[in-house]
């Protein structure tokens, strides 16, 4: 199994860092990654998930900033209205 290593740990204050699956818990760590992280966690991240995992992740999270997703809709060429953070969840008004 893979661990986190100790150096990300400031990344998942509010969590019990020992207790984070890299798998199980994916999406949650590619999240904070994504949103919190240095180089040295980007780096680590594009290691351990494949393109693919991360790929997902930002499609479905609605916890990362439109600033990331549009980011990483560049660096993937993820089309932006697959990225649910990017849809508007509310009527606009006329």
């Amino acid at each position: 199994m893979v661990s986190i290593p100790e150096e990300l740990r400031y990344l998942f204050w509010d969590t019990d860092f020992e207790s984070l699956n890299h798998q199980k818990h994916k999406r949650y760590i590619i999240e904070r990654i994504l949103e919190l992280g240095d180089e040295k966690a980007y780096r680590w991240m594009f290691k351990t998930y494949k393109s693919e995992e991360i790929i997902e992740a930002v499609k479905k999270s609605r916890n990362i900033s439109r600033k990331t997703a549009l980011m990483m809709c560049n660096f993937y060429d993820i089309p932006k209205e697959e990225v649910a953070c990017l849809k508007t969840s509310f009527p606009i008004k006329h």
